[in-house]
């Protein structure tokens, strides 16, 4: 799927943007990005913002944080044709169980939709040893 912007496009998993709030160095990275690309959200990962919230009001915001500053990069046939294409690529570097479904469906929607997936979790390292076409950028908190 062709993104309506030439911006590059970064979705944004929860192993980093749980530290975007207590973290300079990780919110000064992902500001960058938003400044040279578009922030991307997905189900997946705003399901992911909503299960971290601590009370309602923390739900409501990431509600709407992901729901209205992020753009949306939609989950389709095509995603799940990826999912499958991934899992089998996992066990053909002997690694069939080396990343969790959340994190395969976020790189599914990340490939189907051209984006960058950015996190700070060794799933996605995994994921893009078995399918190395998928970009990722790792951001570690010091």
């Amino acid at each position: 799927m062709t993104l309506a912007s030439d911006r590059p496009h970064y979705l944004l998993d929860q192993s980093v943007m749980s530290h975007y709030w207590t973290r300079r160095e990780v919110r000064h990275k992902v500001d960058e990005l938003a400044v040279i690309g578009v922030l991307c959200a997905s189900m997946v990962t705003m399901d992911e913002a909503r299960f971290s919230a601590r009370d309602k009001r923390g739900l409501e915001f990431l509600t709407e944080l992901y729901g209205s500053v992020f753009r949306w990069l939609p989950i389709d046939d095509e995603v799940e044709n990826e999912v499958t294409r991934i899992r089998t690529a996992l066990w053909a570097i002997g690694a069939g169980r080396g990343a969790q479904t959340t994190d395969i469906q976020i790189a599914a929607t990340a490939l189907r939709h051209g984006a960058t997936v950015v996190h700070n979790d060794t799933d996605f390292l995994t994921l893009h040893r078995a399918v190395p076409e998928l970009s990722q950028l790792r951001i570690e908190p010091s």
